[in-house]
């Protein structure tokens, strides 16, 4: 929930300030929505580029790979890209030439793409500060219910989680797990 209040200074022998009525901003459902859109529209846009010039059979790298940590910051929680740079600083220390975590790129829940999109968003949960939404990513000629949960962070909406309802993946689960899991190994 967010507050707004004004204030007003007064002169004279009665000075002081004077605060009026607070009005509570409550998000709505559609500010939500309207979002989480804008999010994979930004991220798409950079993705449907690259894939317009793989297309065209011109010699690129990845480009779309190397905005992840951009889309993260941009778009994710503070405790997301946290937990990313753990994963990440893992991974070079420990699993360096190998495939580590990340298997599959969970802007697109997966490792190719073309023509991405999403539709039927709906929000499945909202309290003040958190979000769940479900909507279909389009990926080829495949649509999939993802999931993303998000918070409310300085009274912007970010994505705090990703599951994959198609192969029951809590990414930031699984991001947990992981992160245990290999600072036990190391100790």
């Amino acid at each position: 929930m967010l507050s707004v209040a004004s204030c007003q200074v007064k002169s004279g022998s009665g000075a002081g300030v004077e605060m009026a009525k607070t009005e509570e901003y409550q998000p709505s459902k559609e500010d939500v929505l309207n979002q989480v859109q804008e999010i994979y529209d930004a991220v798409f846009k950079e993705y449907n580029r690259e894939d317009s010039l793989r297309n065209l059979d011109q010699m690129i790298d990845d480009a779309a790979y190397e905005h992840l940590e951009d889309f993260n910051r941009a778009y994710c929680s503070r405790e997301w890209n946290q937990l990313c740079e753990q994963i990440n600083e893992i991974d070079s220390m420990y699993h360096a030439g190998e495939l580590g975590f990340w298997e599959a790129d969970y802007w697109i829940m997966g490792q190719d793409w073309h023509n991405l999109s999403i539709s039927d968003a709906k929000v499945l949960s909202m309290k003040d500060t958190e979000a769940t939404v479900e909507f279909m990513l389009h990926n080829f000629d495949n649509a999939k219910p993802v999931t993303v949960q998000l918070v409310n962070e300085d009274g912007e909406w970010k994505i705090d989680n990703f599951k994959d309802a198609d192969v029951e993946l809590d990414l930031k689960s699984s991001m947990l797990e992981y992160v245990k899991a290999e600072t036990a190994k190391k100790k």
